[in-house]
């Protein structure tokens, strides 16, 4: 044995390739969300636009209602999904698609407002969806990445290998507490503090 050993990750065999199936999903549901928005045309920009124009103009006058069981749910949705599909072998498909989902509906929203205001549109976009991105993304990501794992264990219990152990410890329903005070944090952030930044977002852009 050599007196230089290489350093091996820190992360057990199959971890890394159980946050390769999340990561690569959600970035590909993005491109394809970006990819979406640009093929929108014709009588769909016109109700697109108009849309949004009207929107804009409620929230420059402060009409547009907060609803936080609204956003609340919004949120725990896909948590709840990410923690169901964690508890059951079918998680190892269903997780990449929930991840690949929610990047297409985040990239295809910022689009919209991208592709009716052009680069002035980034700015309400991005105090709408980036900034409580902020915190449910690395709670999202947190969630599914145990959930792959315990799906993956399930699938080879299931396969036959009995000895293979169960992630269901203590530690396992902790992260994922940790994860919905995260969610929660964001709601509250989107319920006091987004429709602020938005307001003075939206007044940036001249009225269509």
């Amino acid at each position: 044995m050599s007196a230089i050993e290489r350093k091996k990750p820190d992360w057990p065999s199959g971890q890394g390739t159980a946050l390769a199936a999340l990561c690569l999903p959600f970035l590909l549901g993005g491109i394809a969300g970006c990819v979406f928005t640009g093929l929108v045309s014709g009588d769909s920009v016109q109700a697109l636009t108009a849309y949004l124009a009207d929107w804009l103009e409620l929230v420059r006058q402060g009409q547009v209602a907060r609803d936080f069981p609204g956003a609340l749910w919004g949120h725990l949705r896909w948590l709840l999904a990410v923690s169901l599909l964690g508890l059951t072998a079918l998680g190892v498909a269903g997780l990449p698609l929930i991840f690949a989902a929610r990047g297409f509906l985040l990239s295809f929203s910022v689009g919209c407002f991208s592709r009716v205001f052009g680069t002035a549109g980034l700015l309400p976009a991005l105090a709408l969806f980036a900034l409580p991105a902020l915190l449910w993304s690395p709670a999202l990501f947190a969630a599914g990445f145990q959930g792959m794992n315990s799906a993956g264990s399930l699938l080879r219990r299931g396969m036959g290998d009995s000895r293979h152990p169960l992630p269901f410890h203590w530690d396992y329903w902790l992260r994922l507490g940790l994860c919905v005070c995260a969610l929660l944090v964001c709601v509250a952030i989107e319920y006091w503090i987004t429709p602020s930044v938005l307001r003075a977002a939206a007044r940036v852009i001249p009225a269509v």
